[in-house]
């Protein structure tokens, strides 16, 4: 059913379990999600006969957040962005919600995204707790705090270990609510000759999972634990996966990296001093109808 036509697009509702198409317009991971999860939503967009575009949003308490945004390069520059926000608004509109969207410019596609949400005067939003950065491995291997610290015995890298022990170590970060990079410790995208884990007796103490990524053929910090009271744990853990990084990729390919509380923010500006932050949250509320 169409929610609103203009001259060259036409926006609907797509069915987000047999979304055709459109499912080749989201990313791997929206795409899992959509498999797996109810309450993710999609709106189309199409040019007579074609698809031009989609937005894949979700309910969060009293806002709908945009997981995709995304019209197809030969559809571009003629206001579909506009219109699928639009729709979205509409949407909000009715149930008093507000409209936000979380994304890190860290390719060529996420940059357009900015100007898309400017354009449709979505407002950027300073006063947030996750964010992303981005440095270049050089500037890591430049970095005064990271020269101090020595390797520990300890640490082990993802490679080391067998199978079995990763789905063990995986299944107690599970059981401690920690954060793990998608499809787990033993995702298809986690550099197991870069991530390293700290553990004692068995017990997993801490982790870094990194896991290699299209923008410059970079890496990312896709999972970061620390389950002690030691905080040279983490140091020493991504010493670990610099120190191979720095052998087997380019210096100046990017390394990212996710942080998602304040003593993680502080933490990452304290080592890596050279970051810049590349994420952005937009906001828009919409007028009631």
């Amino acid at each position: 059913m169409s929610i609103e036509i203009d001259p060259f697009f036409s926006v609907g509702y797509v069915d987000s379990k047999k979304p055709g198409v459109f499912l080749s317009f989201v990313a791997d991971d929206i795409k899992e999600r959509l498999k797996n999860e109810n309450g993710l939503y999609i709106i189309g967009l199409t040019s007579g006969k074609f698809a031009a575009g989609t937005l894949v949003f979700e309910r969060v308490y009293d806002r709908l957040e945009i997981l995709s945004l995304y019209v197809t390069p030969e559809f571009r520059h003629h206001g579909g962005s506009k219109l699928l926000l639009s729709a979205l608004e509409a949407i909000a509109a009715k149930l008093d919600y507000i409209v936000t969207a979380s994304f890190s410019m860290v390719d060529d596609e996420t940059q357009l995204l900015e100007e898309a949400f400017i354009n449709a005067d979505f407002q950027k939003r300073e006063d947030v707790d996750y964010k992303t950065y981005i440095v270049t491995l050089a500037d890591c291997e430049d970095a005064e705090s990271l020269k101090k610290v020595k390797k520990n015995p300890k640490i082990k890298y993802f490679s080391e270990l067998t199978e079995n022990k990763l789905k063990s170590y995986n299944k107690q970060a599970e059981e401690k609510f920690a954060p793990l990079p998608v499809g787990g410790l033993m995702g298809s995208e986690v550099d197991r000759e870069l991530s390293a884990i700290y553990e004692e007796n068995g017990r997993v103490k801490g982790y870094v999972a990194i896991e290699n990524i299209s923008y410059r053929n970079g890496i990312r910090v896709a999972a970061a634990y620390n389950g002690s009271d030691n905080p040279l744990i983490l140091m020493w853990l991504l010493k670990a996966a610099l120190s191979v990084a720095e052998k087997k990729y380019d210096k100046n390919i990017p390394l990212v990296i996710d942080v998602v509380d304040e003593t993680a923010d502080r933490f990452v500006r304290y080592i890596l001093p050279e970051v810049s932050e590349v994420s952005r949250t937009f906001d828009k509320v919409p007028d009631m109808v």
